[in-house]
């Protein structure tokens, strides 16, 4: 298996990136204006498993343009997708759903698991880290809701007909069940 790690310029990809060399799993790491350069991206995509889209810091409609690309790529050629944070409210924003912006979290919360997931085997609620300002408002009909927690309706989150999932928070900076997250994500067939 071999994942494709888009880095929005997070400050916490050397976490992403740590977790995914403990998982020993083969991966490349593309910052986003490299992928912008490129004539395709489906040629790209091609060349792997999977896509992790990292968080971001600063809004920008290039950054923008360049993940709705990778997650219409992602539908089109049937490659499962983690969006992280930003990733994920992107990967959201891209299939119909609505974004809001909501006071600063920065913290450790509980989510409530309210569906089984795959890439939560086995629990009921975990404890993730988040850092953001936005959040997913509304879900489109294309997605299932997984997660939800008090500061966050929608935390966790999936397309209905395929492995492609939105997280709110970072699991790269959760511990152990954002391991156990990335490491089943990256088991999915």
């Amino acid at each position: 298996m071999k994942t494709l790690l888009i880095n929005n310029f997070s400050p916490f990809i050397g976490n992403i990136v740590e977790l995914l060399n403990e998982l020993e799993n083969n991966f490349e790491c593309y910052d986003c204006n490299q992928i912008h350069a490129l004539d395709t991206h489906l040629e790209l995509l091609e060349r792997f498993d999977n896509v992790i889209l990292s968080g971001r810091q600063h809004n920008s409609s290039l950054i923008n343009k360049i993940n709705s690309r990778i997650v219409k790529g992602c539908l089109v050629l049937d490659k499962p997708l983690l969006g992280i944070c930003y990733g994920g409210q992107i990967l959201g924003l891209t299939l119909g759903c609505t974004l809001k912006k909501i006071q600063k979290i920065k913290d450790t919360i509980e989510i409530d698991l309210i569906e089984p997931t795959p890439i939560l085997e086995g629990y009921k609620s975990v404890k993730m880290y988040e850092s953001h300002n936005f959040c997913i408002s509304t879900l489109s009909d294309d997605f299932r809701l997984l997660g939800t927690s008090s500061h966050c309706n929608n935390e966790l989150f999936c397309f209905k007909k395929k492995p492609i999932f939105g997280t709110q928070f970072h699991p790269e900076k959760s511990g152990r069940p954002g391991k156990d997250l990335l490491e089943n994500f990256l088991n999915l067939h």
